[in-house]
């Protein structure tokens, strides 16, 4: 399990969004992120947000 684990589904969205960006300040997400669209932005929060807590 991951550290955003069962996180809530628009915590994880919105910081995604962030780091896409560029409000967020990271050296390698910001990067990754830019490689989602919106739609698989979402997809991978609400699949995060189901695994449950770390």
């Amino acid at each position: 399990m991951g550290a955003l684990d069962g996180r809530p589904e628009a915590e994880i969205a919105a910081a995604l969004a962030e780091y896409r960006s560029g409000a967020r300040p990271a050296s390698v997400m910001g990067r990754i992120a830019k490689g989602f669209s919106e739609d698989e932005s979402r997809a991978i929060a609400a699949y995060l947000s189901r695994r449950g807590p770390p």
